[in-house]
């Protein structure tokens, strides 16, 4: 950069190759990444409340509460297996570890 007369400044980070400062080309780097960081953060955030005020929420869909309560009692009768609870309720595992756990 410096041979074709070009100089990199960032404010936010205070670089600027324009002075003679000892910065590395391995610390600028690493400062973009830093802000490209905080810009893809930024953005998740503006959408998760844009998603919020439109009334959706954001993330995973809830499992119907009927659904738990199928499981639960299914595990709790010792009859089903828990791949056959997965298949009758699409609960895993763990989910129904979780919920038991409660």
């Amino acid at each position: 950069m410096e041979k074709k007369g070009a100089y990199f400044c960032s404010i936010n980070e205070g670089i600027d190759t324009s002075r003679s400062l000892k910065i590395s080309f391995k610390d600028i780097v690493a400062n973009i990444a830093d802000f490209e960081s905080d810009m893809l953060s930024e953005k998740t955030k503006e959408g998760i409340n844009e998603a919020k005020q439109q009334g959706t929420l954001p993330g995973r869909p809830r499992i119907p509460d009927t659904n738990i309560k199928k499981a639960i009692s299914m595990y709790q009768s010792r009859k089903y297996s828990l791949a056959e609870i997965k298949t009758e309720t699409g609960i895993s595992k763990s989910t129904l570890y979780r919920y038991l756990g409660k």
